[in-house]
């Protein structure tokens, strides 16, 4: 427990009277006073420090190398930055000119990526290779904005991701190491991570899975068709509804950590190849159809832009301590305006109504989402009063 800073700033005044007698004057405005204060705070630092340390060893709190080892006992690590890729390139110049792995052009903002192959323009002085960012994360390249010879080779004369080329170019963003927030997250959904069968076991592998971000799971252990939270279960069956990832790596999944001779639902259907037995399976699951939501916002004080971003922060899950819409959840005005609040502590708002887009009508309301959907909102779909 952190102690209080009144306390130790009781403490150092009273250190400091001991010392100097008991009628030393400790107010602020006196030149003791100020260094009074200033120790005051040292050990403030220095508590708070232990503190955070101490606290390193709860995944719930722990961030950076301490959170990664908390990762490592369930086998589990962070997502990695990547690089953002740039497909079909064009180079120009003097035919026969060799261009070397590792070349780099640039865009005008000055973003420099680097090549992944050597080519040789070809009879028409032209080739086609892929480049790779020099910097790991999303960087930009929009079609036509990789035009800049950076290194300086004889012969190479005009670089080009034009979009509209043969084959087209193509521009795949990377993505930012997973941030402290995230990890936590993803150590707390697979926790199960190595272990088989068992419902947590499965819901942890497809977490695990680059890029799922949600999910609903659930069992039919009956021997007859069953009908659970709506969705129709054949017998001796698992479901799955899934948001994100590709379909191969969530079948493959599946396929690895479900019981032996279970059967599967929904409406996704992928052929996996068991590795060991070389055998093919028809893997089913679902994916989420999406519910658009509307938000209206009545504020006294707050401003527009920043509600309708801290909306969608709220909404793609950004927000520490809250999932947002995730695959499942009903959609809440109160926790949408808390959302607000915790981003902007300094606006008051008044009132929090969503509403269907498919038919409209504002309540202050929760609005259920079956397991099969999830919600999602854009921001044309915030309005934001301010009265």
């Amino acid at each position: 427990m952190i102690g209080d800073t009144s306390a130790l700033l009781a403490d150092v005044q009273g250190e400091y009277q001991s010392v100097f007698g008991a009628d030393l004057v400790v107010t602020p405005d006196t030149p003791q006073g100020v260094l009074i204060a200033a120790e005051t705070l040292a050990r403030t630092e220095v508590v708070n420090n232990n503190a955070a340390v101490a606290n390193q060893i709860n995944p719930n709190v722990a961030g950076g190398v301490f959170l990664d080892a908390l990762m490592a006992l369930t086998g589990v690590q962070r997502t990695p930055s990547t690089q953002t890729l740039v497909t079909n390139v064009t180079l120009t110049g003097i035919a026969g000119t060799v261009i070397p792995a590792g070349t780099l052009a640039a865009t005008a903002a000055g973003d420099q990526f680097a090549s992944l192959s050597t080519v040789t323009l070809g009879g028409g002085g032209t080739a086609m290779v892929n480049f790779a960012s020099a910097a790991f994360g999303a960087i930009p390249c929009a079609a036509s904005a990789l035009n800049v010879i950076v290194s300086n080779i004889l012969g190479w004369e005009t670089v080009t991701n034009n979009a509209g080329g043969s084959p087209a170019s193509a521009t795949a963003l990377g993505s930012s190491t997973q941030s402290d927030q995230a990890a936590r997250a993803l150590r707390q959904n697979t926790l199960a991570f190595q272990g088989v069968s068992l419902a947590e076991a499965i819901t942890s592998a497809l977490y695990y899975v680059s890029g799922v971000t949600s999910l609903t799971f659930q069992e039919n252990v009956a021997a007859t068709t069953q009908t659970i939270n709506g969705i129709s279960m054949v017998p001796h069956s698992i479901y799955a509804c899934v948001a994100g990832g590709s379909d191969t790596d969530v079948a493959a999944a599946l396929l690895e950590n479900k019981s032996s001779g279970c059967a599967w639902n929904g409406g996704t259907s992928v052929s996996v190849v068991e590795p060991a037995s070389g055998q093919t399976y028809t893997v089913q699951f679902d994916r989420p159809t999406p519910v658009g939501i509307l938000v209206r916002v009545t504020t006294t004080n707050g401003n527009a832009q920043n509600i309708t971003q801290a909306i969608l922060d709220y909404a793609n899950g950004v927000i520490n301590g809250l999932a947002g819409f995730v695959v499942g959840a009903d959609v809440s005005p109160f926790e949408i305006a808390g959302a607000i609040t915790s981003e902007y502590p300094g606006y008051y708002i008044s009132k929090v109504e969503i509403s269907l887009e498919s038919s409209v009508s504002y309540s202050t309301n929760a609005i259920p989402i079956a397991i099969n959907e999830i919600a999602a909102t854009q921001a044309s779909y915030v309005t934001v009063v301010i009265s």
